[in-house]
């Protein structure tokens, strides 16, 4: 996200060290009293976030596959966290499929007793206050997660790293069925391994571009983010963006931009895990 600087201010923040391999980032945002209606255009990026709204119920946010517009009133204050790619559907008990392309109320996903730490947090008076809560309530729900899927775990840093393979590969080099890898990626990203490689290329995209605005034309931006050609890149971010890549790219933010999914990637190498 990246609302326009004199309507919405949106920052994101390093969680405690603690929460660090589930949890991207924490994040703000608020809207200025005095604007009408902020239309906020959220992007894919694989993730869920759990939102905080003040004077609102608390809402999980599932891992789109197309943008979505939200209408975000005056004087809205917004406390979430972020959760890495395939780590969410661990944190929430329920397989990431089940909110794909949704927004889900907190109490259709957590009973009463998980709900109860998280109580506070979008009604407190700062947004320092407000993470602190959310920090507090993180830590104590994760004493009782359970591990991620190692395997899919390893499968999502091998797509990282090889944007414009097949993601067919990935059942031989893991040792698992196909179905099997359709199946445990979609359990655990919400959506399985191809449509994961196209928006994590979306937000390599958007992260090459807001680092070099002015300085790259399309034609190199769609070839380090790993695009076959700019046409590939111009057909995929109207696909998740209704966007072209002319007015999308001066001014959308990447999401991810506190990973290590957009780090140097290279040509060859193995999937470490064990099924």
């Amino acid at each position: 996200m990246q609302p326009h600087r004199l309507a919405s201010d949106y920052r994101e923040l390093l969680p405690a060290a603690a929460l660090r391999e589930h949890v991207l980032c924490l994040w703000t945002q608020s809207i200025q009293p005095s604007q009408g209606v902020y239309a906020q255009r959220v992007l894919p990026d694989a993730c869920v976030d759990l939102v905080f709204f003040q004077g609102q119920p608390p809402a999980v946010i599932g891992p789109w596959t197309e943008s979505f517009v939200a209408q975000l009133a005056p004087g809205t204050r917004i406390t979430g966290a972020r959760f890495y790619p395939g780590k969410a559907a661990a944190v929430l008990g329920l397989p990431a499929f089940e909110l794909a392309n949704q927004q889900a109320d907190i109490r259709d996903v957590w009973n009463a007793a998980a709900r109860a730490p998280f109580a506070n947090v979008g009604e407190m008076p700062t947004f320092r206050a407000s993470r602190a809560v959310l920090e507090t309530a993180l830590l104590r729900h994760m004493r009782n997660v359970p591990s991620a899927d190692s395997t899919i775990g390893a499968a999502i840093q091998w797509i990282a790293r090889h944007p414009g393979a097949r993601v067919e590969q990935l059942s031989e080099l893991v040792g698992i069925s196909c179905r099997q890898m359709q199946r445990r990626f979609s359990a655990a990203v919400g959506y399985g391994p191809k449509m994961f490689q196209s928006v994590l290329r979306f937000q390599r995209l958007l992260y090459f571009a807001s680092r070099n605005v002015g300085e790259r034309g399309l034609a190199e931006l769609a070839a380090d983010a790993g695009y076959a050609d700019q046409s590939h890149m111009t057909r995929e971010v109207q696909r998740f963006a209704g966007k072209s890549p002319g007015d999308l790219l001066p001014s959308a933010g990447c999401a991810l931009k506190m990973a290590d999914f957009l780090a140097p990637y290279g040509d060859g190498g193995s999937v470490d895990s064990t099924a």
